[in-house]
């Protein structure tokens, strides 16, 4: 694999930093809405459960001390001003953490319906390539984000994950693999057109946004910090042995459990109107249920296997993690059936996901061999991103062709792209190096690379590429519009 995309810039050249600055307006808007996860200092969602983890037993002993205070003030008829202190105190703190709590189902419910607003789409086709969008934009940029891990674990992989959940979801739920008769019919019933009305957004895809959020988050609990980092002795991307990871999985979900009943709770109605009152506390407890429910499914259950294969899909093929390695990604598909066999994940599941997915991540940069008018295959290789679900194969992605003549840019080409031609597999790059001389295959690199360095020459072919540096460009960050299909 190389990083053929880093020398397509030069960083010296103001004008070009001016246009790899620029963004489009659906990349400052995902970026925004990173920002509701994880942005330290402004009240994002990763802040305030941060500090209630960090905080609550000993908010929860303080808030106790002072009712009890306050009570025995009362019981032993202490000075009424000695009375009236002690109730302030108890009222200021329950007001103060009451506070805290509203904080925090705000932040989670603007991140959960602000995503939702950003995946899906009014019709099937537009919110898969919204989705598309989304994943292969997140997919790109991570790679220039490996040294925040931070920003990486609680905003990029929890949003990545939660976008894939949800079409995973649409696609066992069109295939009537969820036994629950109440979701079939809010899954027939959705009207993505109107989406304050439609009940499968509203009670089924929002509360799986908000439960997955809270399980992914549950991870900062203390106890699971003190296990992951052996009590900050190593690392938080440490491996865990399988007894390790059998404990911390066990105290994420008490944690995401005790972030529900205490770090969120109640919402307290603001009002006057009795009927609307009641309504409001109706409607939060049924949230409230769901929640509780969704967060502590079995793992074995459907809709825990839901839960595990997104989470398990999103860990591998974004970094943060020291075994990270871009050229291996496509092997998540053997990763998972292996893990399969060992009744790790449900194979219905999981095959599923592959289907939707293929074996390359959306965003994955491939390198392939053109093929002329004839459809012969021509003595050079091009570059392409992978742009939209549901391959005709796994190992056919469809892509977005970047590249004319080896110099990268935005066509407006797709393309199914078969096996035989891409590099990514040893039969095409033999292909290529059996039809094409060793010192044509040096002068290709030298188009790419100015210095041409003998590291680079030693591969010949590049099986795969990395397009962070090319997508920093605004004009070649839509690569999702409509574009007329080839196949190569």
């Amino acid at each position: 694999m190389l990083f053929l995309a880093a020398i397509t810039i030069d960083k010296a050249d103001p004008v070009l930093n001016l246009a790899a600055a620029s963004k489009s307006v659906f990349l400052r808007n995902l970026e925004q809405s990173l920002t509701l996860l994880y942005n330290p200092g402004h009240g994002c969602f990763y802040s305030l459960v941060k500090r209630f983890f960090t905080h609550n037993q000993v908010q929860q002993l303080e808030l106790s001390g002072a009712e009890q205070r306050w009570q025995q003030a009362v019981q032993q008829k202490e000075a009424t001003e000695i009375i009236q202190q002690c109730r302030k105190r108890y009222t200021d703190l329950q007001f103060e953490y009451e506070k805290q709590r509203l904080q925090c189902w705000s932040a989670l419910m603007a991140a959960a319906e602000n995503l939702l607003q950003q995946s899906e789409g009014q019709t099937g086709p537009e919110t898969l390539n919204l989705s598309a969008r989304l994943l292969g934009s997140l997919f790109i940029t991570a790679n220039g984000k490996k040294n925040k891990p931070l920003l990486l674990e609680f905003a990029y992989k929890p949003f990545y994950r939660a976008v894939l959940l949800l079409r995973l979801l649409d696609h066992l739920l069109a295939e009537k693999f969820f036994t629950e008769p109440q979701w079939q019919e809010w899954y027939q019933l959705r009207t993505p057109d109107a989406p304050d009305q439609c009940p499968y957004r509203q009670q089924l895809q929002l509360p799986l946004v908000m439960a997955c959020l809270l399980e992914h988050f549950g991870k900062l609990d203390s106890q699971a910090q003190n296990l992951l980092t052996d009590n900050g002795q190593q690392s938080a991307d440490r491996v865990l042995n399988s007894e390790e990871r059998a404990q911390f999985l066990t105290l994420c979900r008490l944690g995401s459990t005790t972030l529900l009943a205490q770090g969120l709770g109640d919402l307290p109605y603001r009002g006057s109107k009795r009927e609307e009152r009641e309504q409001h506390q109706q409607r939060h407890q049924q949230l409230l249920h769901k929640l509780q429910l969704f967060i502590s499914t079995r793992p074995d259950s459907a809709l825990g296997s839901l839960f595990k294969v997104s989470q398990a899909y999103s860990a591998i093929v974004l970094p943060g993690r020291g075994r990270y390695k871009y050229d291996t990604l496509p092997k998540a598909a053997l990763l998972m059936r292996d893990a399969v066999q060992r009744g790790e994940y449900s194979g219905l599941i999981v095959d599923r996901l592959f289907r939707l997915v293929g074996i390359f991540p959306q965003g994955f940069g491939l390198v392939f061999i053109p093929l002329n008018d004839d459809g012969k295959p021509q003595p050079r290789y091009e570059f392409a991103i992978v742009n939209s679900f549901y391959p005709e194969k796994p190992d056919r992605p469809l892509c977005r062709i970047v590249s004319r003549s080896q110099e990268l840019k935005n066509t407006t080409f797709n393309m199914s792209l078969s096996p035989e031609y891409n590099l990514y597999f040893k039969p095409a790059r033999d292909r290529l190096k059996s039809n094409v001389p060793e010192q044509k295959l040096k002068e290709l690199l030298q188009l790419l690379y100015k210095d041409a360095e003998a590291q680079y020459l030693r591969h010949l072919l590049p099986q795969c590429w990395e397009p962070d540096n090319f997508f920093s460009l605004g004009a070649n960050q839509n690569l999702w519009n409509n574009a007329h299909l080839r196949l190569n």
